[in-house]
């Protein structure tokens, strides 16, 4: 099924190099259970604390159903204009409320987000710092404010600013 209407730019993250604390700012719906305001606390790549307002337990049993569910799978880009955004309606349908802002995955990462990542065995994809997990669950941080700067090997580039792509 294709993610329709898809606006993000989406890669797969090294699953040992998240750390910091995410705010999820949209409801997420997790085993058919509504979870609000969503905390995760992130240290060497796993989620190591799980807070909300609503529904914290729910997470926390997706989170403790694979040894791996514990590392992010996905980092994607959506920007304020886009149209799920615009819509400012939340669907409790991942596919479309994904598309609402910012998001990140827990779980389950793609393969063909590295080069030669398809012709990796499973092992090699872990060792090459892609996640594997019987999960894949996205949640958005995106909103206003949100600001985002790649770094690279020549120096900082800043993708979003206040929510918005700020590319040329």
């Amino acid at each position: 099924m294709p993610n329709i209407p898809t606006e993000e730019v989406f890669t797969s993250p090294d699953r040992r190099r998240a750390d910091g604390v995410l705010r999820v700012t949209k409801p997420v719906v997790i085993a058919g259970q509504l979870v609000e305001g969503l905390r995760l606390t992130l240290e060497g790549g796993r989620i190591t604390d799980v807070s909300a307002d609503v529904g914290a337990e729910v997470a926390r049993a997706q989170l403790d159903s694979d040894e791996n569910a514990r590392s992010l799978g996905e980092v994607a880009l959506v920007d304020r204009d886009s149209r799920i955004a615009q819509a400012n309606t939340v669907f409790h349908n991942t596919l479309f409320d994904e598309n609402a802002g910012c998001h990140v995955a827990w779980g389950q990462s793609f393969p063909f987000a590295i080069e030669g990542g398809l012709e990796l065995s499973p092992d090699e994809q872990y060792a090459a710092g892609l996640n594997s997990a019987n999960v894949h669950t996205d949640v958005v941080v995106g909103g206003d404010g949100l600001t985002v700067t790649a770094t690279t090997p020549t120096g900082k580039i800043p993708l979003l600013e206040n929510d918005e792509w700020v590319l040329s």
